[in-house]
């Protein structure tokens, strides 16, 4: 019969021995399977989680350089024609920090966007992160010109339109208004222009008259009375090929 103590001492030691005993390679190599397979699982979720929080503060920038941008309009008068924000520093902007993949922002005023060019670090590939900083294309106001001074609306006379953003242009100078892309409400919708000018980097066009056909007494529009707006909107276009608001009628004013 084997004495308490060595018997206990005998436990003792065994105990000692499961305590101290070290990992097995095929253990270690199981353990570092089971984190492999758990890190695999996680990563994924970490990266999207990383690369949205830079785009959320990409949103955030642009929004400030937006902001910028409708204060420098505002104020100067004129659009805002440069392709980076160097010119917003200091009185709009406080600084150029670039965007959180390290790249500078950049701005097309012709599509009245400011933008980043995303993770990939390439335009026109669908990660772009975008702000407009003006308002969908329409007719903002509608002016006519009395430049033959007869205080009535005759060939030669001018209408004017101011757009909310760049239109685009087709053919060189010849701008995509045409005498079927405007409507005129309680007005006679035929009329002709026998030129176009286009003016403030394309957001000003200048119809000159031409109704010679036109019976006297029956202008296309009567100034103070009717509106103008565009009629098939698919064929006004801003710099992104975005169509003007077909539902703004805007009044034709005496200038």
């Amino acid at each position: 019969m084997v004495p308490p103590a060595l018997a206990g001492g005998a436990f003792i030691l065994k105990g000692r021995n499961l305590k101290n005993r070290a990992f097995t390679l095929i253990e270690l190599l199981i353990v570092i399977l089971i984190i492999g397979i758990l890190a695999g699982a996680v990563l994924p979720f970490v990266q999207q989680y990383v690369e949205e929080s830079r785009i959320t503060r990409a949103k955030q920038d642009l929004d400030e350089i937006k902001n910028a941008l409708i204060r420098y309009e505002n104020d100067q008068r004129f659009l805002y024609t440069k392709s980076d924000t160097h010119d917003l520093i200091g009185a709009y902007l406080m600084n150029a920090k670039p965007d959180p993949w390290g790249r500078p922002y950049s701005i097309d005023s012709t599509k009245s966007l400011c933008y980043s060019y995303g993770p990939d670090g390439i335009d026109n590939t669908g990660d772009e992160v975008k702000a407009y900083f003006r308002p969908p294309l329409a007719i903002s106001r509608a002016y006519w010109e009395d430049s033959n001074g007869t205080m009535s609306v005759d060939t030669g006379d001018k209408l004017v339109l101011r757009f909310t953003r760049p239109i685009n242009i087709a053919g060189g100078p010849v701008l995509t208004v045409a005498t079927d892309d405007l409507e005129y409400l309680n007005g006679n919708p035929e009329s002709n222009y026998s030129n176009i000018e286009h003016s403030d980097n394309n957001m000003t066009v200048k119809l000159t008259l031409d109704f010679t056909a036109n019976l006297p007494g029956n202008p296309p529009f009567r100034p103070g009375q009717d509106t103008v707006k565009a009629k098939d909107p698919n064929t006004i276009v801003d710099g992104e090929g975005i169509a003007c608001r077909p539902d703004q009628a805007i009044l034709i004013k005496p200038r």
